[in-house]
């Protein structure tokens, strides 16, 4: 089978009518193949479900791992609420549960070094599915518990469901449109790269992909296309 990987940041799911444009991404892609989303928390700092907001509703307290559950809540809603949405569309989606995905960490529960890769789960609903929502940024250690892969995690758990499938390009959507080599918000002249190596992504030091995304794809020859989900851009390839 014929199968993409797409992932959407927390801006572009924030509200319904941002949701809208990466319901209609990737309802274009399965006329095609299957899809992969892999899909961050909703919004940024201060609305209801994004990872700082639920950070908030923690204290020092907490254990490691309750914070990690505690964190990954933001992923689970988003996942569950935009699988229900496609299926709204009449499209043949499912959510995967953390345990679903196969991304076996260690102990770090803050941010978990990826120790195993397990695709069995995943290819067996691939079969039944046309759509897979995967939670961004969680994993789960040898135990079965919640741990998190780091601050912009999800970019990294894209490229890992990529390895498990054994596929060697990904598409990763944000409220931007490509890599720059400046701020495009802060300078009007700035360059848009259509191409551009991972040694050079990680140089810019921009904050546009995870830099442990981008080593990885640098590792396993996987090529990142981020685009822009609210243009028609052709955006910037990592390779």
């Amino acid at each position: 089978m014929t199968c993409k990987i797409c992932k959407f940041g927390g801006t572009s799911i924030s509200n319904d009518e941002r949701c809208q444009y990466a319901l209609n991404i990737v309802k274009k892609m399965s006329h095609t193949s299957k899809v992969v989303v892999v899909i961050s928390a909703m919004g940024r700092k201060g609305d209801p479900y994004a990872t700082d907001t639920l950070s908030e509703l923690g204290n020092a307290y907490l254990s490691e791992q309750e914070k990690a559950r505690l964190l990954s809540m933001g992923e689970l809603v988003s996942s569950i609420s935009f699988c229900a949405k496609l299926r709204e569309m009449g499209l043949n989606a499912y959510a995967l549960s953390f345990r679903e995905s196969g991304i076996i960490s260690d102990d770090n529960y803050e941010c978990a070094n990826v120790i195993k890769l397990d695709n069995s789960e995943i290819i067996k609903l691939l079969e039944a599915y046309d759509i897979l929502i995967v939670c961004g940024f969680v994993a789960m250690n040898g135990l079965g518990e919640i741990t998190t892969l780091g601050r912009g995690g999800s970019d990294y758990t894209t490229v890992l469901v990529a390895k498990m499938l054994e596929i060697n390009e990904v598409e990763i959507y944000t409220d931007v449109d490509g890599i720059y080599d400046s701020d495009p918000k802060k300078n009007i002249h700035a360059k848009r790269y259509q191409e551009i190596t991972y040694h050079h992504m990680l140089s810019l030091r921009c904050r546009v992909l995870h830099d442990q995304c981008v080593e990885y794809a640098r590792k396993n020859k996987i090529r990142i296309h981020l685009k822009g989900t609210f243009s028609n851009e052709d955006g910037t390839i990592v390779s």
